[in-house]
């Protein structure tokens, strides 16, 4: 969806705040070729809380930090990511637009590669062992307080692991790729997995989710996302309590997931583990973000708790916004500031400007639908 909107005038300032980090609003700075002052405002909009905001006609970030009825000349709230804010909060004459074209083109290898880290980190746990072995290496007692040998360097190998794949599309592919390339066993599930023999390099393709829940030793969930009406909830009470004891769960989308059942589970099961990089509300909610002011419980995740337990690895949304993903953010922000100081169509609207009701673009598309 595109939006065109009148060219400025000399009463519309170029000025565009950016709540967010000071690297992001200079990427955008090198990025534009037209003339916009661009305001750093940091991540909740801290930076900017005594400057007058009558020329601003744009916010870019995480605009909901923000009170935007006090932006009279706002035209724009341009999202830094596949994250938008809460149109609740954006006044009508204002358009909101989130980051686009990095999906489905860009995005796989990038979770893949995750997934793969994830399962590194619950099986070495290298930060975690770094600082029980200091705490008593380096003490005046050395070694008396140290845990014996066995206890701080036993681990299972990542090749000794059977890794089930549960959605095997093009995120799992890239999974199985890598997790077979490590000398892991790997099997998967699809909901069509034809006839003939399974492709590798996987063990066996199947469309039986539990059996996968029950050999698994990692269970990498990349169903498809995002509200899908075939997956909502396949995680849930039944099949966690068919995943091995001490199973590790991957989840790369929210969707899939019951979490209040994961909670549960992970209180009654000590050994079973996850690692939570989506989440079902706050700042981390796909696709409608709130994030204060003022900040609060609204932009926490939901179960707050969950992120609390000693066996969950709670993470910000890690899997699809790197380093790339961040160049890519800077150069659509900046073509669309450009495209609304020229008068021209503006990319990744989610809703249009003065609207009797909110004009969707083609969906985006989540972590766990491809």
């Amino acid at each position: 969806m595109l939006l065109l909107l009148p060219l400025a005038t000399a009463t519309t300032s170029n000025t565009a705040w950016v709540v967010e980090s000071a690297e992001v609003a200079a990427g955008i700075r090198a990025a534009l070729s037209t003339e916009w002052t661009v305001v750093g405002c940091g991540a909740a909009g801290a930076d900017c809380e005594d400057l007058d905001t009558q020329n601003v006609s744009v916010v870019i970030g995480r605009a909901g930090a923000l009170e935007l009825d006090r932006f009279a000349g706002l035209r724009l709230v341009q999202g830094a990511s596949y994250f938008q804010t809460d149109g609740g909060r954006v006044p009508r004459q204002a358009a909101i637009a989130e980051v686009g074209g990095f999906w489905p083109t860009q995005g796989a290898d990038q979770i893949a590669e995750w997934v793969i880290a994830a399962i590194f980190e619950n099986q070495y746990r290298l930060g975690a062992t770094s600082r029980a072995f200091s705490s008593c290496a380096f003490a005046s007692d050395s070694p008396h307080e140290c845990a014996a040998d066995t206890t701080a360097t036993n681990h299972t190998m990542v090749s000794d692991l059977t890794i089930g794949v549960c959605g095997y599309g093009h995120i799992g592919a890239r999974v199985a790729q890598r997790a077979a390339a490590l000398g892991s066993t790997v099997v998967a599930t699809t909901l069509d997995p034809g006839p003939g023999p399974a492709p590798a390099p996987l063990k066996w393709l199947s469309d039986d989710n539990d059996r996968l829940f029950r050999e698994a030793d990692v269970v990498v969930v990349t169903v498809p996302g995002s509200g899908h009406p075939g997956t909502v909830g396949l995680i849930n009470k039944t099949s966690l309590a068919l995943m091995r004891p001490a199973a590790l769960l991957v989840p790369v989308s929210a969707g899939p997931i019951d979490f209040g059942d994961l909670e549960e589970a992970l209180k009654a099961r000590p050994s079973l583990r996850a690692v939570v990089d989506i989440w079902p509300a706050g700042c981390w909610h796909y696709p409608n973000v709130s994030c204060g002011a003022p900040l609060g419980a609204p932009n926490w995740p939901a179960p707050p708790s969950l992120g609390m337990l000693p066996n969950v690895l709670p993470l910000p949304g890690v899997s699809m916004r790197d380093a790339k993903f961040w160049r890519h953010s800077a150069a659509f922000v900046a073509a669309n500031l450009d495209a609304l100081a020229l008068g021209k169509p503006l990319a990744g609207i989610v809703r249009n400007a003065s609207a009797a009701a909110p004009v969707m673009h083609a969906p985006q598309v989540e972590s766990g639908s491809l």
